[in-house]
């Protein structure tokens, strides 16, 4: 018996337990859909300024943008996000530290769920995209109020320095929610609708404050599918490679 706990313990330390089939996150959903948000950011491009013009107006600007359930939501978007990241890696660090079997076999979705939100809301979104794409926000247009020129959102501009309008890093948070349908495949559809609900609700949030177009939105939901899909390939790529080592010849 003490064997058999020993084996099972040393096991879940190696990193090969990532080549356990039950722990690695299912391939699906997968190219189609993340091909079809990108489709939807330059549709999505067609309504930016008449979106966000229902919610500004020539005396007051954008008259919604200091409403208090607003700036709640504002706000509380990175409180529960700095949140959830503070518990995964909490529950990451115990399920090596503790001598829990629930969170030793959690542990490759615990990795997945981390690298998740590294790569696409933190790595690409703003230090790649936000920082350097150029795109002015509503707010600082010349339709609206300000003086920088609007840019569709597949074209880098010179219009803002840093933390620019495309993506939304709000939405993004939002949206990251449906990397639980790669992790839980029996709810999959669920947290779909969780997640899209979610970060829809967010972004429209940040079009009536003038802080994005809705093009910025649906690139954020892109940039979270793209993101889950390459990097459950490659885990997957590497759990299957592993499992080809790990074989008797």
């Amino acid at each position: 018996m003490k064997e058999r706990e020993l084996a099972a313990a040393s096991n879940a330390a190696d990193p090969q337990s990532l080549s356990d089939a039950a722990d690695v996150p299912t391939p699906t959903p997968g190219w189609r859909g993340a091909l079809l948000c990108l489709l939807l950011v330059p549709l999505a491009s067609l309504w930016d300024r008449s979106l966000s013009g229902f919610f500004w107006h020539p005396d007051e600007g954008f008259f919604l943008a200091h409403l208090w359930p607003l700036e709640l939501v504002y706000h509380g978007t990175r409180w529960v996000m700095d949140a959830l990241v503070s518990a995964l890696l909490l529950a990451l660090i115990s399920s090596y530290v503790l001598q829990f079997a629930e969170l030793r076999k959690a542990r490759a979705k615990l990795w997945f769920a981390i690298l998740a939100l590294a790569i696409g809301p933190g790595l690409i979104t703003h230090n790649v995209l936000k920082n350097h794409w150029g795109r002015a926000r509503p707010a600082q247009i010349a339709e609206f109020g300000g003086s920088a020129q609007y840019t569709p959102p597949w074209q880098p501009g010179s219009q803002c320095q840093r933390n620019c309008s495309f993506p939304s890093g709000h939405a993004v948070a939002g949206f990251s929610l449906i990397t639980s349908a790669w992790l839980w495949p029996h709810r999959r559809r669920r947290w779909l609708l969780i997640g899209i609900a979610t970060g829809a609700a967010i972004g429209l949030v940040r079009i009536a404050q003038g802080g994005h177009f809705i093009s910025d939105v649906m690139g954020s939901l892109a940039v979270v599918w793209l993101t889950n899909v390459a990097l459950c390939r490659l885990i997957n790529r590497q759990s299957a490679r592993l499992k080809r080592v790990d074989s008797p010849r």
